[in-house]
């Protein structure tokens, strides 16, 4: 009997069942001093109290459309988390030339960063199940809404170093989310702290803030043309990429939904709908390492 208590816990899940075996079933949630469960270390109940549809009587796809929402939320504050960890990383190399330990970090987090983002876009086809039709039925109420008003979404955009301080209008109702982008807005971005780590470890002659966008596009042209020595760098350089690409197939996805369920209304929150989202779609995090594929030379046969 004492056994079988032990490897049983609370819903019927075998303790370790979830990968973190005494995390859910061994230890003690000193708030309530009960066993921690499942649900309690997910906050399971409160997570499930947060959809809360505006029609009256609520549509069925409401539901749907708040929890795609609010997952992309949650998958933006993981991207921070994990974003933040790489400029941390390249930081660390712009001030010390470390270097091992710290690219192979980035380049770990960064594959993590770009599966996110392809989940991030596969999702829009769950949300291309509702009929336009349906989301009209409660479109009005989301006004004046908008997902211009997302905060992460646009922290992630100025972390990865597209600053434009005019975007900050949208946030003028929300005082910690401005303090939050304004603080993005100050510090250096991953784009800043990649090319300062670059420059540390000689493959950028001209000190980070005085190189051209040429300068700093033959930078990685040279990392790729030795590969030899520098295949860290190109794996870093790569995931870069993709991430940048996957964020530019989520713009355009989310373009083709729009598009797909309100033509060419404008925005709930007064913006000029799928026009202005046309253009964001050049919008490029890093396109020195873009440009860099311009720049190869053939090698020698």
């Amino acid at each position: 009997m004492k056994d079988e208590k032990k490897q049983t816990m609370s819903g019927g899940c075998p303790a370790g069942t979830h990968g973190h075996g005494e995390a859910y079933g061994g230890t003690i949630d000193t708030k309530t001093d009960a066993l921690l469960t499942y649900a309690s270390y997910l906050q399971v109940p409160e997570l499930l109290r947060l959809q809360k549809p505006q029609s009256q009587p609520p549509h069925h796809d409401e539901m749907m459309f708040i929890i795609i929402h609010q997952t992309y939320e949650l998958w933006f504050k993981e991207l921070l988390h994990d974003l933040d960890a790489v400029t941390a990383a390249f930081r660390h190399v712009a001030e010390s030339a470390a270097k091992r330990d710290e690219i192979y970090e980035a380049a770990r987090l960064l594959r993590r960063c770009t599966e996110i983002m392809r989940v991030a876009v596969s999702q829009f086809t769950i949300l291309e199940t509702m009929l336009p039709s349906h989301f009209l039925a409660f479109r009005g109420k989301l006004e004046p809404a908008s997902g211009f008003q997302s905060e992460q979404f646009r922290e992630i955009e100025f972390l990865c170093g597209l600053k434009d301080e005019k975007l900050l209008r949208h946030h003028d109702a929300a005082p910690e989310a401005m303090a939050a982008l304004q603080r993005r807005l100050r510090e250096p971005s991953l784009h800043d702290v990649f090319f300062d780590a670059l420059h540390t470890v000689g493959k950028l002659k001209a000190a980070r803030p005085k190189a051209t966008d040429e300068e700093r596009a033959l930078a990685v042209r040279d990392l790729y043309m030795d590969e030899q020595h520098f295949r860290d760098w190109i794996d870093v350089c790569e995931r870069l990429v993709e991430f940048d690409e996957l964020v530019m197939s989520w713009r355009l996805r989310h373009i083709q939904l729009v598009e797909r369920t309100i033509g060419m209304r404008s925005g709930t929150g007064g913006s000029a709908g799928s026009s202005y989202l046309r253009t964001t779609l050049d919008k490029k995090f890093f396109p020195e390492l873009w440009e860099a594929r311009t720049m190869l030379e053939q090698p020698p046969q």
